[in-house]
């Protein structure tokens, strides 16, 4: 079986063309797309932390008053 060059040339070729254009075209918006996620993600992260430290401040202040009524009854 005999390879011929031009063929073999030709599909490098090609091949780094569709390299060239995936890159350009997709893999540029594919990034910035999961970037984009990224953030969200972390924000919402944050956001969550933030939910649990006032949850935490709420129960804190439920056993509090659930205690100064224990008190108060006895």
């Amino acid at each position: 079986m005999l390879i011929d060059s031009f063929t073999v040339i030709a599909q490098i070729i090609n091949f780094l063309i569709l390299i060239y254009l995936l890159k350009r075209f997709l893999f540029n918006r594919i990034i910035k797309i999961m970037d984009d996620r990224e953030m969200q993600i972390t924000d919402r992260m944050q956001d969550a932390d933030v939910a649990k430290e006032e949850a935490q401040k709420e129960l804190e202040e439920q056993r509090k008053i659930r205690e100064e009524l224990q008190e108060k009854w006895n």
